[in-house]
């Protein structure tokens, strides 16, 4: 039985200016009025304040606008885009979009966490407030003018929901840390998850990936829609993926125990900031999984493989990879798409193994990335765990061995990379854990920890970087 199908925007800019035909994994015919289904309904609120919990929590009780019907084959992809209904469908059929992303590299369907005792997450496509917040049971879309003075509505871009998704999704397969271990990273971590949310995301609309390839005539180093984040106009967005951040750049920045940031520079930066350089690694990480697609491939010779060069390089370099790609672009175009969601599809069963195996409480970026380096080693190869590791160290995030535990005997100890020495030489570390039983953390659904964590979110989203 095929899915639903509904219109969707990639991004709220002229760039698109047709929605795309997506079929989302709901069998056509089991979507309702809403659109809802049994684990998602829009509630098109009039009048509506953002909630903020646990002061005002869903579901919302005042009056609400006519909601949008699905045709007589359960489609929502006929509703004209000039309506309030298409608002409604847009933001479920992006919601279910990233749902089913995060579904397919997990492997298995994700279940939220905390929703006050409903079993559908309410999704509001507009409230008049500039961001965008998910929360418990919630997720809801404000509006904001660009720097060209048009107004954007959250609710038609499919990054910013697909962000916002994947903080409700790592809530309900993380839950929280517990009340004395939070730390700054996870919530940089979360923030820096969301956006490669939105960007994996992103990159499975064909619209996109075709302009993300027509743009660079297949050098994914040139600027491209893929690595742009919420963007609001064609030289705006929220947050860009290829950035060049390290860790140094961010010395001081701290979460205080009050939930408040401490900038030593004055900035006012935050989770958003400090997730910078991870997201950055990992996008650097896809672009080298597709340099090394398109080397298999024979689409570009060894010569041209930019995998190992530092960024001055690839500068230096940029005009010759331009010609060198463009000439064999024009050829081999199926052969780039291919290479590129291959990269893609790569990026996200690794994000999702990690998931899996990643322990939230005292979480630093140095054990995510040690997480991130044994599940690629183990997916993908050494050779792929060394090109991520190198991305990782660039951006001065050190990889802490994680430890595995089974039969209550530690098989290792958690032990620091050391800086310079070839990732390959130091995998026996990874192999000796491979077949161990992962020692997954308890995870937190309820409460005030809950509660409170929420609100440090919802703190960074009015403040976005």
């Amino acid at each position: 039985m095929r899915g639903t199908l509904f219109r969707l925007f990639p991004q709220a800019t002229d760039s698109y200016p047709e929605p795309e035909l997506i079929e989302v994994s709901r069998p056509a015919g089991t979507v309702g009025p809403g659109p809802s289904d049994d684990r998602l309904i829009v509630v098109d609120a009039v009048d509506k304040v953002p909630y903020d919990p646990p002061l005002t929590l869903p579901p919302f009780r005042g009056a609400v606008r006519p909601p949008a019907w699905p045709d007589q084959n359960g489609d929502f992809a006929w509703i004209p885009i000039d309506t309030e209904q298409f608002l409604q469908a847009h933001l479920y059929g992006c919601v279910r979009l990233s749902v089913d992303v995060w579904e397919k590299y997990l492997g298995r369907t994700v279940r939220w966490m905390d929703l006050i005792g409903r079993e559908r997450l309410e999704l509001v496509p507009l409230v008049e407030w500039a961001n965008a917040q998910s929360g418990p049971g919630f997720m809801e879309m404000g509006c904001q003018v660009n720097n060209e003075g048009e107004m954007r509505l959250f609710c038609l871009n499919a990054d910013v929901i697909a962000h916002e998704t994947g903080h409700t999704v790592l809530f309900a397969e993380l839950g929280t840390p517990a009340q004395d271990r939070l730390t700054g990273e996870f919530l940089a971590f979360h923030e820096s998850l969301s956006d490669m949310t939105a960007l994996l995301t992103a990159l499975h609309f064909e619209t996109v990936l075709d302009r993300v390839l027509t743009q660079t005539n297949g050098n994914m180093y040139v600027a491209n829609d893929s690595n742009k984040i919420g963007e609001l106009s064609s030289t705006q967005q929220i947050r860009v993926a290829d950035n060049t951040t390290r860790m140094s750049d961010l010395a001081g920045l701290r979460l205080a125990a009050s939930g408040d940031w401490i900038d030593p520079s004055g900035q006012g930066r935050n989770a958003h900031a400090l997730a910078q350089p991870l997201t950055g690694a990992l996008f650097d990480f896809l672009v080298d999984l597709y340099q090394d697609n398109l080397v298999t491939r024979g689409v570009i010779a060894p010569d041209d493989d930019a995998r190992g060069w530092d960024r001055d390089e690839v500068d230096a370099a940029m005009a010759t990879l331009a010609a060198t790609f463009g000439n064999r672009y024009e050829t081999l175009r199926g052969d780039f798409r291919e290479a590129l969601v291959d990269a893609r599809d790569t990026v996200g069963f690794v994000l999702g193994a990690m998931v899996d195996r990643v322990d939230i409480d005292d979480l630093s970026f140095g054990e995510v990335a040690g997480v991130l380096l044994e599940v690629t080693s183990e997916l993908v190869g050494l050779y792929a765990a060394d090109m991520l590791a190198e991305n990782l160290r660039w951006r001065e995030i050190d990889p802490v061995v994680p430890a595995r535990v089974t039969a209550g005997v530690m098989l290792a100890t958690a032990r620091r990379f050391r800086a310079g020495v070839p990732y390959a030489q130091q995998i026996g570390q990874f192999r000796a854990l491979r077949h161990a039983a992962c020692c997954l953390p308890a995870r937190r659904h309820e409460g005030a920890v809950a509660f409170g964590l929420g609100k440090i979110i919802r703190a960074e989203h009015r403040r976005p970087d």
